[in-house]
């Protein structure tokens, strides 16, 4: 018994760096990740969705629900399933196991950890360029005040975030940002985001990025939309080759650079 438990205690950290180098292999891997969501669609998604939106399972997008979970308690979830909870073991592979892992991770880890497709230098002259981005989004200071500061983007969403921004703008709007419409009593109608709202006044900020305080007396309506000032056809502008040029250089965006590795011996 001795022989043995000795056996497996010196076998711990070889099993620890196994999962480690196959953790490097696939995590944050386009290919690995885009396999992993292959897999995904045709078993999780029954239950979790097909972008991991939930259903009858948890929604695995949500960053409150998968931020204190590595990847490894993941992959064995993936491996043995809860039973108790409803969720069957996965047949499959080891290494199919972590390219599920891979797109689950991807869901919610931050773009910048994650090697995005498509060029960040054609994506930065595409969104200050033809796409129009930097007239209502502003990088580092520079561009528009209207939408969110993306100086952070990459760095506080995940990819498939980035991406949803731009070919489906309205399935999720940033707070404090919502759009609003404006008639005065004078007969001027006014559109962009209204900043600041009381039962006396209101500040609108309008796509031009001008501000105008508004005193309720002179307000005939306001109307709150339900849809983003965001451009909805930018998936019929753009080919999918310029969209994941535009999603690199956003995931480049962040105010804290990823570490770079070590190198070995030092």
């Amino acid at each position: 018994m001795r022989i043995i438990g000795a056996f497996c205690l010196a076998a711990l950290p070889l099993l620890a760096q196994h999962e480690g180098d196959k953790k490097k292999q696939f995590i944050g891997d386009p290919k690995a990740i885009e396999a992993g969501h292959i897999l995904f669609a045709n078993g999780c998604a029954a239950c979790h969705g097909t972008e991991g939106q939930g259903g009858r399972g948890p929604n695995l997008r949500e960053k409150v629900y998968w931020h204190p979970t590595d990847d490894e308690t993941i992959y064995r979830t993936v491996e043995k399933g809860i039973p108790a909870g409803g969720m069957p073991a996965a047949n499959l592979p080891e290494d199919q196991i972590w390219q599920v892992v891979a797109f689950v991770r991807s869901l919610t880890a931050p773009a910048i950890e994650s090697k995005a497709p498509g060029d960040p230098k054609a994506g930065e002259e595409l969104f200050w360029g033809k796409a129009g981005c930097g007239r209502c989004h502003a990088v580092q200071g520079r561009g528009g005040k209207l939408g969110p500061d993306l100086s952070n983007i990459g760095g506080s969403r995940a990819l498939p975030q980035l991406y949803q921004s731009l070919v489906d703008p309205d399935a999720e709007i940033s707070p404090g940002y919502q759009g609003a419409q404006i008639l005065l009593k004078n007969g001027q109608t006014l559109r962009g985001v209204a900043r600041n709202r009381t039962n006396y006044s209101v500040q609108l900020q309008d796509e031009s990025g001008r501000l105008h305080l508004l005193s309720a007396n002179d307000i005939s309506q306001i109307t709150l939309m339900k849809t983003s000032l965001m451009p909805k056809d930018f998936s019929k502008r753009f080919s999918s080759g310029e969209i994941e040029n535009l999603v690199a250089y956003l995931s480049r965006r962040s105010v804290r650079p990823p570490e770079e590795p070590k190198e070995k011996g030092k």
